[in-house]
């Protein structure tokens, strides 16, 4: 059913108005001598708004048929109010689809699961010196976050991750920074296991060189963005999991108790050099505490398939089917590699990978 709009009382309207006014809102208008009359238009939700078809910068969130005025001098502009939040939006009731699907995720985080938000749509009618503003009924529009299409990395920084350094320059991926990983069938958990010494600080941040997306610690609480936080630590030296869920915005980091190997070196043997498990070494990322992530950058011409090994030979195996990202598991099946410059990051703990393009 059409929401019709509906004046923000005003000055402005012929004497012929009556009690159907009465309870409307005080006016927003700049008297002046002409009587001006705005007739009503109407809003109406678009439907659902599915952002796993969505491919266009402006999304499409109303209908609109503007109010009528007696003065052609007068012209329309809108906003939209969306849980009580201003947004810009346009003639035709389209508004950024970055903007309202980042907000929609900023609410209920980024499960592709259908959102229902309460919107109104203000109406200012200017001639550039006087203004009335009118707004619509409220409705409620239907929004789906889409699927998370890639991995969205979250790392580690701080004084017992990595090298120490606090470095959060991209340069640093594999240093300072680790990242925390994902797995094939769904890339809206990270999960991170590794050594923690007992009040040794730490944050998690979502770009290399920028503080502003991060996750800390306040009050006992994880928390997210808040400029106040301090330094995340654990109470008790020893191995933890550290889990994100973007779903539902959450962080939890518990006490990991599964098996654990401390490993001297780690090997890529694969079709590209004759699966030699001795060679190809990938570097140590932490250098602080004991290690448990690998890092190597790696061309390759054309495509092939390969493994991680512990130690120098085959005792200790990682292998997966799935590529870039996977869970690798002993004596599991080469994981096949596509043609191209990575960067390649591993976690012997949990078995995790990921070949990030360059």
């Amino acid at each position: 059913m059409k929401k019709f709009l509906y004046i923000a009382a005003t000055a402005l309207l012929l004497a012929s108005c009556t009690e159907d006014f009465k309870d409307w809102a005080e006016p927003q208008s700049t008297p002046q001598a002409d009587m001006i009359t705005f007739g009503t238009g109407s809003v109406s939700p678009a439907g659902v708004i599915d952002f796993a078809e969505v491919t266009e910068e402006l999304v499409k969130v109303c209908n609109i048929t503007a109010p009528t005025t007696n003065d052609t001098t007068y012209a329309p502009t809108y906003t939209i109010f969306l849980n009580g939040q201003e947004f810009p939006l346009n003639d035709d009731g389209t508004m950024s689809a970055a903007d309202l699907e980042a907000y929609v995720i900023s609410l209920y985080g980024k499960a592709p699961e259908a959102r229902v938000l309460s919107a109104q749509v203000k109406c200012v009618m200017s001639n550039g010196v006087t203004a009335t503003t009118i707004m619509s009924e409220p409705f409620e529009i239907t929004v789906v976050p889409a699927p998370i299409a890639v991995p969205d990395l979250w790392y580690l920084v701080g004084s017992c991750i990595g090298d120490g350094s606090w470095g959060n320059d991209p340069a640093n991926i594999g240093t300072a920074l680790i990242p925390m990983y994902t797995e094939a069938e769904d890339f809206s958990v990270l999960t991170y296991a590794g050594y923690f010494p007992a009040g040794q600080g730490f944050k998690i941040i979502h770009r290399p060189g920028n503080w502003d997306e991060q996750w800390g610690m306040a009050d006992g609480a994880y928390v997210k963005n808040d400029g106040s936080s301090g330094n995340i630590e654990v109470s008790a030296d020893g191995y933890y999991m550290v889990t994100y869920d973007m779903n539902t915005e959450t962080l939890t980091i518990e006490p990991y108790t599964g098996p654990v190997g401390v490993y001297s070196t780690m090997g890529m043997p694969g079709g590209y050099q004759d699966w030699n498990p001795s060679g190809t070494l990938m570097s140590a990322m932490s250098t602080v505490v004991e290690n448990h992530d690998w890092m190597s950058v790696m061309s390759f011409e054309e495509n092939t398939e390969l493994k991680f090994a512990a130690n120098g030979g085959w005792a200790v195996n990682w292998g997966g089917p799935t590529f870039p990202v996977g869970v690798g598991v002993q004596n599991g099946a080469n994981i096949p590699v596509e043609a191209g410059n990575y960067r390649i990051v591993f976690n012997d703990i949990l078995g995790k990978y990921y070949f990030i393009m360059m």
